[in-house]
C-alpha cells in the first residue's frame, strides 16, 4: 500500500489551483509560484510548481504550467511534468463567464496513476460567477477536464471551488478535485484555504487532503501570485 500510493502522488502532480473560466485582458499577465509540504502513506515530499497566465486578446489567454515532485526518502518516485494551453472566452456577463480551454501536457507528473508518462492533451469547459453579496466580494466556478495520452492512458476530472471574502482583501477558499481513468484510477481531494489579496500580489496557505479512501495523503500549501 504505501508502494503504491506513493506512485499515485507522483503520477498525480498536477492538481490545477489555476481553474476556471476568467481569462487575462489583452496584454496582461498573472504568475503563481506553490510550494507544498506532503505526506503519502508515510512518505515526505515537496512539491514546487510555476504557472503563468498571458492575454493574447480579449477572449484568448495563452497558459503554462511546470512543476515537480521530489519524495526525501524515495526518489525513485520522484516526477516532472508541463503543461500549455490556450484557453478561450465563451460568453460573459457581469457576473456569469464560459470558456473552454485545450491544450497539450507532457510528463508523469501532469499524467495520473502509474503511467500517463507520454505527450498527450487536455480539454477543459468551465463555468463561473463573481460578484458581491452584503458588501463582501465572492466566486465560484466548475471545470469538467479530459485528458489523453499518447500511450492510451487517460482521465476525467470535475473540479469545484469557491471563495468568499471574510475580511478585508481576505478570502476564505475550498476546492474539491473528483478523478477517475484508466487502471481503475481514481483520486478524490479538498483543499481549505485563506487567501490575502494585496494590489499587485497575492498570498495564500491552504491544507489539502485526499478523502477517497484508496490512500492516505495530506499537505500543507504555501504560494505566491503576482498580476502583471
Amino acid at each position: 500500500m504505501r508502494l503504491w500510493g506513493a506512485s499515485l502522488l507522483a503520477g498525480c502532480v498536477s492538481l490545477p489551483a489555476e481553474a476556471g473560466p476568467w481569462v487575462q485582458p489583452d496584454g496582461e499577465g498573472y504568475g503563481r509560484f506553490a510550494l507544498s509540504a506532503e505526506r503519502v502513506e508515510g512518505l515526505n515530499a515537496y512539491r514546487y510548481d510555476g504557472y503563468a497566465e498571458y492575454g493574447l486578446s480579449a477572449k484568448w489567454t495563452l497558459t503554462a504550467k511546470a512543476e515537480t515532485i521530489q519524495f526525501s526518502d524515495a526518489s525513485d518516485f520522484d516526477a516532472e511534468g508541463a503543461r500549455l494551453s490556450l484557453r478561450r472566452s465563451l460568453w460573459q456577463n457581469d457576473t456569469l463567464r464560459l470558456a473552454a480551454e485545450v491544450g497539450a501536457v507532457h510528463g508523469a507528473a501532469i499524467g495520473g496513476v502509474r503511467g500517463c508518462d507520454r505527450l498527450g492533451g487536455e480539454a477543459r469547459l468551465s463555468a463561473g460567477a463573481s460578484g458581491r453579496w452584503d458588501g463582501k466580494d465572492w466566486f465560484m466556478f466548475a471545470d469538467v477536464a479530459t485528458r489523453l495520452h499518447a500511450e492510451g492512458c487517460w482521465r476525467d476530472r470535475i473540479e469545484i471551488g469557491a471563495g468568499r471574502e471574510i475580511s478585508h482583501n481576505v478570502f476564505f477558499t475550498n476546492q474539491i478535485w473528483l478523478e477517475r481513468g484508466s487502471e481503475s484510477s481514481r483520486s478524490d481531494k479538498i483543499e481549505t484555504g485563506f487567501l490575502y489579496r494585496m494590489d499587485e500580489v497575492d498570498l495564500s496557505v491552504a491544507y489539502r487532503q485526499e478523502i477517497s479512501g484508496r490512500f492516505e495523503e495530506d499537505g500543507i500549501v504555501l504560494a505566491i501570485a503576482r498580476r502583471f
